[in-house]
């Protein structure tokens, strides 16, 4: 059930029996007494999904205000704790890139969704000390001294400013726990809604707009031998263009797919989002072919129009090929 909020308690009183009353005699509901109850958010904090905001008083020069702030709930904080405790455990279990790419991901997935709260580097500061222990007693023959350098260059950006120590596994830096500002959230489209038929036919175009399968296959196919940055911007790109080839526009199959670098990984040893695309794989081969007979039978099967020859000549010289 949502928060409602009221400026008085009268008028709150008010709305929580209305809508108990609606959803009991409209609905057929059952509410939880638990769960649902008006609370003063200026002397009690109230909870939601995961979420624990009040009031506080706030002086300034001009006037006297309210202001929210957010935290963790206990809850939150303890089950975050238990998730990063079990993949610290199969990473002592078995030493692989996997399990510190896990690890990393675990973090990055707590810190995103909690980042909405005022005071999450509060919070994520209390959740680093509760497994400073384990980390260090379990990790502490494998991990070895690592700088900011050693972050991708997409990593480097994220945590820029935190000043901690660093340590890696396997080459690759372990994420640190605490880093994370708070986020302000930016408006959502007031069309898209549950209750509304636009709103829900808003919700189901953007559903249908990817192919779920392919991109459960694009998401749960770790590459060991390539770069965290490589393994998560790939996915970034494939949902950014909806499953779609950059070229084409056809919407991409299971194995159809290609993850391929503008300007020559070799060359550059870049895996940064901008530089990565998701092509159908016949493109992504005729934009690495030098040999001409097996360049004309990739065109006679694909038929692309002017457009797209002119992108994928485009392409070809980013890879220092002569164009078609």
């Amino acid at each position: 059930m949502p928060k409602i909020l009221c400026r008085t308690r009268s008028q709150a009183i008010k709305m929580y029996y209305a809508v108990n009353d609606f959803l009991h005699t409209r609905l057929r509901l059952e509410i939880s007494e638990q769960k649902s109850k008006v609370v003063n958010l200026k002397k009690n904090s109230s909870e939601f999904l995961g979420f624990r905001f009040k009031a506080h008083l706030k002086k300034t020069k001009k006037r006297t205000l309210y202001v929210a702030r957010s935290h963790m709930t206990k809850n939150a904080l303890k089950n975050a704790q238990i998730k990063v405790k079990q993949t610290i455990k199969e990473i002592q279990k078995h030493q692989s890139v996997e399990n510190v790419w896990h690890f990393n991901t675990v973090i990055m997935g707590i810190q995103n969704y909690y980042s909405a709260a005022s005071h999450i580097t509060d919070d994520l500061t209390e959740l680093n000390y509760r497994l400073h222990k384990a980390l260090f007693n379990r990790l502490k023959e494998l991990r070895k001294e690592a700088t900011f350098q050693d972050f991708p260059k997409s990593l480097q950006k994220r945590y820029k400013g935190y000043e901690c120590k660093y340590f890696k596994i396997k080459e690759m830096v372990l994420i640190p726990i605490h880093a994370q500002r708070c986020k302000i959230n930016l408006n959502f489209s007031q069309i898209i809604c549950n209750y509304t038929t636009v709103g829900r036919d808003k919700i189901h175009q953007n559903l249908r707009a990817i192919n779920k399968q392919t991109l459960t296959r694009v998401m749960k196919q770790f590459i060991p031998s390539r770069s965290i940055e490589y393994n998560d911007n790939r996915i970034s790109r494939f949902i950014a263009q909806y499953g779609k080839c950059a070229v084409t526009g056809v919407e991409l199959g299971l194995d159809e797919w290609h993850c391929h670098h503008k300007t020559p990984y070799h060359l550059t040893k870049d895996d940064s989002y901008g530089n990565l695309m998701i092509l159908h794989k016949s493109v992504h081969l005729l934009i690495h072919l030098r040999d001409l007979e097996k360049i004309q039978v990739l065109l006679n099967s694909l038929k692309l129009n002017e457009k797209q020859l002119t992108e994928v000549n485009k392409l070809r010289k980013q890879c220092l090929n002569e164009a078609i």
